[in-house]
């Protein structure tokens, strides 16, 4: 399976790459050990659903007014966006079945 493209979003971007489609999003920061804990599941579940879904990673310490909107109190942050609204997060570690399950929720 070849590698997909995860785009760091930030502020500039944002609209561009969230308003349309299924879009996951990982609010992290180099600092957090448990966000590269989750890496692993994140990059797996990626490449699953990667001809229907875009991938991004948010480093709050650089995007806070990112993290601010969607209320991330805790890293690793996860959000899924369908057309630019958010129908599902989760903050923490989690294995990548149940975040498998909750994307399936929302694919066409």
């Amino acid at each position: 399976m070849k590698n997909i493209s995860i785009i760091n979003i930030n502020f500039l971007n944002w609209e561009k790459e969230t308003l349309v489609g299924l879009v996951l999003l990982d609010f992290w920061a180099p600092w957090c050990t448990a966000c590269k804990a989750q890496d692993k599941e994140y990059n797996e579940v990626s490449k699953l659903f990667e001809s229907v879904l875009k991938v991004g990673k948010i480093d709050i310490s650089e995007n806070r007014f990112l993290a601010e909107r969607f209320g991330v109190k805790n890293i690793p942050f996860l959000i899924l966006l369908k057309d630019g609204e958010k129908v599902f997060h989760m903050s923490g570690i989690e294995n990548k079945d149940y975040l498998i399950s909750q994307i399936n929720k929302y694919i066409i």
